[in-house]
């Protein structure tokens, strides 16, 4: 394959690179396993050269900033020699791109081995900070301690291996701030091969100008950013189809309606029976009613108000 490495001299040039190509964080999307974007989305953002696709989260901002610190406590406690890798590596041909976290060398991991200063090299650290509860719900452990990441994860890994040429990556995660969990993955040919399949089929639909379908409900969001303009004084007559669905929009916006006036109701009556009090518990649920406010602010008042939430516990998967 016909690998190139690119210096990129700007935060720019490296997004318009990444807007030519098929990223590891584009593959899960790809592939239909990405959180953060949708197949639809995807095929619109490479079609108008456009790089996004979410919006980055507290989480992910510290993840970021803390990229450093955790790939470096991992080398220190496993002896091995890592290098931030500030390079753009790309199969052209495919159409397929990415960027590396760390390029990591160690005596006693890769096999075949290459020599880098007398050690053995080299293999890619790709690092996440991880909350616990993400952890729990997202990652699998089983009782041996054998460790599996999200499927985008592990999709994204995998085009690294792929991009780079590279036969060994290790997916480096610290969880809630003070566990580290280390995932070896060696390069998979065949996940490889539907990689290629689905890029190469991809691109086609993309050079032949065939949209792909949208899932309205995971869509909704992005289809709205894409029509954010009308052109004045223009009509249209309503299909079938426009007036089906503008019908069944009429009928659930009542029923939410319904359900919004029959909500403040409860509440309103729940509050009539627990008067002043700020917090309520039953066996299977909280009521917290307390007071936020007031404040002053110079010349600004604002008065204090009730802060009524209503928290289920959740019933035990046995149940």
């Amino acid at each position: 394959m016909d690998r190139l490495v690119i210096a990129t001299a700007s935060k720019e040039e490296w997004l318009k690179l990444r807007a030519d190509d098929l990223t590891s964080t584009d593959m899960a999307a790809l592939f239909g396993l990405s959180p953060y974007m949708t197949p639809y989305e995807l095929w619109h953002r490479k079609h108008n050269k456009t790089i996004g696709g979410f919006e980055e989260s507290e989480r992910m901002k510290w993840g970021t900033r803390l990229q450093d610190s955790i790939a470096a406590g991992i080398a220190e406690d496993k002896g091995w020699e890592i290098q931030r890798y500030e390079q753009y590596q790309r199969i052209k041909g495919l159409r397929l791109g990415s960027s590396f976290d760390f390029f990591c060398y160690a005596p006693e991991v890769n096999d075949p081995p290459t020599a880098k200063d007398g050690l053995i090299h080299d293999f890619i650290l790709e690092i996440k900070n991880v909350d616990s509860l993400a952890f729990k719900q997202g990652w699998v452990e089983d009782e041996q301690g054998n460790l599996e990441a999200p499927l985008h994860i592990e999709i994204q890994v995998q085009h690294q291996l792929l991009v780079s040429g590279l036969s060994k990556a290790f997916i480096g995660a610290l969880v809630g701030g003070n566990r580290v969990v280390l995932i070896e993955r060696k390069a998979d040919p065949t996940v490889h091969e539907s990689i290629i399949a689905k890029a190469k089929e991809f691109w086609r639909t993309i050079d032949a100008n065939e949209e792909p379908k949208p899932d309205f409900k995971r869509d909704a969001d992005f289809i709205k950013s894409l029509y954010q303009s009308a052109e004045p004084g223009t009509v249209m007559t309503a299909t079938d189809r426009i007036i089906e669905l503008a019908t069944a929009y009429k009928s659930v916006s009542e029923i939410i309606k319904r359900h919004d006036e029959t909500k403040a109701g409860y509440k309103a009556e729940i509050l009539t029976l627990i008067g002043d009090v700020e917090k309520v518990k039953g066996e299977m649920f909280t009521i917290s009613a307390g007071l936020t406010g007031p404040a002053h602010i110079e010349a600004y008042e604002r008065a204090g108000f009730r802060n009524f939430k209503v928290t289920f516990k959740k019933e035990p998967k046995n149940a």
